[in-house]
């Protein structure tokens, strides 16, 4: 009789990573927009082709409060997506390797966001700067091998390893135009799309393994 209850008390990986998926969509989902909503009246040139991320994330007063706060509380839940993640492909033959090498990759990454949000650009532009960019590798990292090992899983929806690549992609040529902007190739104003196109496709991807690897028939 002990042992049903238990077994009635244990939440499955499929559905864990389901509802911590739809969580972390939403809390990220609500924390850019609820940022940018705050930042409008400050900003009435707001742009999603004009205005970063991280010019919200630096207003000072509600935009600033709003952008950090939810971010800080979204990388951890995000953490745990990929833990879940991890383990789920594991349960469809991914190897003990895999585990292990994503969630070291999605631990730096996390790591990354929490130096970018919470020491924003104006206090500390090094420390800023290198979380951005643990973030960023670890994020092009990550999906990357994420990407190839849904790939070679007959079990996973082909859809999932086709969001992965199309992520790093948009990754790495928001990161490319950023480089050429440093450089004075481009204006400041030619990466801003690619970052909210980030967002988006991670809010997306997130959303997508969540619900489709959730379901507990794949």
């Amino acid at each position: 009789m002990l042992l049903q209850q238990e077994k009635q008390l244990t939440i499955p990986i499929s559905g864990a990573l389901k509802l911590t998926g739809i969580i972390a969509g939403a809390i990220g989902i609500l924390t850019v927009s609820l940022a940018t909503l705050a930042h409008i009246p400050v900003d009435p040139n707001f742009s999603i082709f004009t205005t970063y991320l991280s010019d919200i994330g630096d207003t000072p007063g509600w935009p600033q409060i709003l952008f950090n706060s939810g971010t800080l509380i979204a990388a951890p839940v995000r953490y745990l997506v990929i833990a879940l993640l991890a383990l789920r492909l594991h349960q469809l033959g991914a190897g003990r390797s895999f585990v292990t090498s994503a969630l070291i990759i999605g631990f730096c990454s996390t790591l990354g966001t929490v130096f970018m949000t919470a020491i924003p650009f104006s206090i500390a532009p090094p420390i800023h700067k290198s979380g951005i960019g643990l973030y960023f590798f670890g994020v092009v990292i990550l999906q990357s091998l994420i990407f190839m090992k849904e790939w070679s899983l007959k079990d996973v929806p082909r859809i999932l390893p086709i969001l992965s690549l199309l992520l790093v992609a948009t990754y790495l040529i928001f990161f490319v135009l950023v480089m050429l902007y440093e450089q004075g190739m481009v204006g400041r104003s030619t990466p801003v799309i690619w970052e909210w196109l980030c967002v988006t496709l991670s809010f997306v991807w997130v959303f997508a393994q969540g619900i489709l690897l959730g379901n507990p028939e794949w």
